[in-house]
């Protein structure tokens, strides 16, 4: 009895499935841009390839509409990231942003894959407290760091989200509580 039961919810599944619509592609936006000073490569060799350490000394991000947002604190960077090999790029970086607005600040944790010193594509967690910018708590984030002259221009894009698949860790204690 179990087993036919089994077979026919299965058969359902697989019917259900057949016929389900495939998720629609990402849409990016832009979240913010702007030049991100970096120093000087400092690498390591090792086991799994040349560990480089290149510390953020500065630089700032405008919003969408090109209005100053954050300015880069100086501080960590680059410390874990290592190239491979064959070139690839594996960055593991950190920075601090302060919030022009209101001054509080974000943190943001990268991992990604490019060419050391070129350009590199990550995603990025952000966390902040700032009131105006908070709602990047729980977005998907991706970024693009391309070293051109005279200095490398990071840039983020979140995917779109439309507010009814949004849901913040207050509403997620809610309903599990």
């Amino acid at each position: 009895m179990q087993s036919t039961l089994l077979k026919f919810l299965a058969v359902i599944l697989l019917a259900v499935l057949a016929y389900a619509e495939p998720a629609p592609l990402p849409q990016f936006e832009l979240l913010f841009s702007g030049p991100l000073l970096v120093g000087e490569f400092n690498p390591v060799s090792g086991l799994l390839g040349t560990r480089i350490n290149a510390p953020i000394v500065g630089g700032n991000v405008s919003d969408a509409a090109g209005n100053y947002a954050a300015t880069i604190i100086p501080g960590p960077g680059a410390e874990h990231g290592v190239v491979a090999a064959d070139g690839t790029f594996f960055p593991d970086a950190r920075m601090t942003l302060q919030w022009a607005v209101d001054q509080r600040f974000a943190y943001i944790d990268a991992l990604g894959v490019g060419i050391a010193g070129v350009r590199d594509m990550f995603y990025a967690h952000l966390e902040t407290d700032s009131p105006t910018w908070e709602y990047l708590n729980n977005r998907f984030i991706i970024a693009n760091l391309t070293f051109g002259e005279p200095t490398p221009i990071v840039t983020f894009f979140g995917i779109k989200m439309d507010n009814s698949s949004l849901y913040t860790s207050t509403a997620l204690v809610q309903q599990t509580s």
